[in-house]
């Protein structure tokens, strides 16, 4: 049975409408999982700045999510420098690593560990996973690279600047960063 409408996943003799269809969106999921990892590695490394100033299990999860951090933020501008999603079953890996070291910040120090960064974070982190793991079951590992969506980049920006904010500035270093407008010494006399 055919149908009259179609699919994002037409083979090479389909319509020439699908054919743009599925062109369009080429590019899009390696953009977004890049942005996603991008939000993810900074929460970590937030987080993980946050738990090594604590001693034991917390100073190692906080070791964790920093170096989890910066590998989230060089995996994204490598997926995004090559239009496709680089060595995927590694993301999959360093995604559940990194949920992993989270929950383990928040079990070692849950005064000082914000809820709502671990939520960000696990949204994030699951949604690079599930990228990198349509990737692996879609074609193997490889994909042919496509240029990044400009477009999807701007509307994953957006997404995750509205989770990562708020969740940065829940953590430890945003609470202790210096309210905006309150840099500096000011003389309400001088003008």
């Amino acid at each position: 049975m055919t149908t009259a409408i179609p699919t994002a996943d037409a083979g090479p003799d389909a319509s020439p409408r699908a054919r743009s269809i599925r062109a369009g969106f080429r590019g899009v999921v390696p953009s977004g999982a890049a942005v996603a990892a991008w939000g993810a590695g900074l929460i970590e490394l937030a987080l993980g700045a946050g738990a090594l100033t604590n001693g034991g299990a917390a100073r190692g999860a906080g070791a964790a999510l920093v170096a989890l951090g910066a590998a989230a933020l060089v995996w994204g501008a490598a997926t995004l420098v090559r239009g496709r999603i680089i060595v995927p079953r590694t993301g999959v890996a360093a995604s559940l690593a990194g949920l992993a070291a989270a929950v383990a910040a928040l079990a070692a120090d849950p005064v000082r560990t914000s809820l709502a960064a671990i939520g960000a974070l696990a949204v994030l982190l699951l949604v690079t996973a599930l990228a990198c793991a349509s990737r692996v079951r879609r074609r193997g590992g490889r994909a042919d690279a496509a240029p990044p969506r400009v477009w999807a980049i701007l509307a994953a920006s957006v997404v995750v600047a509205a989770l990562v904010t708020p969740a940065l500035a829940a953590t430890d270093a945003g609470r202790s960063a210096v309210p905006h407008g309150r840099h500096g010494i000011t003389d309400p006399g001088h003008h």
